[in-house]
């Protein structure tokens, strides 16, 4: 039964990392844009081209996990 806990507990653990991971992977994102090109670049993005946006933030994971 422990360890059942253990690894439902590692599960929890394991999404919220992720969670948290990509949560700072857009902050970086954001912030990158914003010395690229203007202040509010990726928020204006995500509202006028979605898709776009979705596009780019993929690229900067990628490119940042390899």
């Amino acid at each position: 039964m422990a360890m059942a806990c253990v690894c439902v507990y590692t599960g929890h653990l394991a999404k919220w990392l992720n969670h948290l991971k990509a949560k700072t992977m857009l902050e970086l994102f954001i912030e990158l844009t914003n010395q690229i090109f203007w202040k509010g670049y990726a928020e204006q993005l995500a509202t006028e081209n979605p898709a776009l946006f979705q596009l780019e933030l993929a690229e900067f994971m990628n490119c940042y996990n390899q």
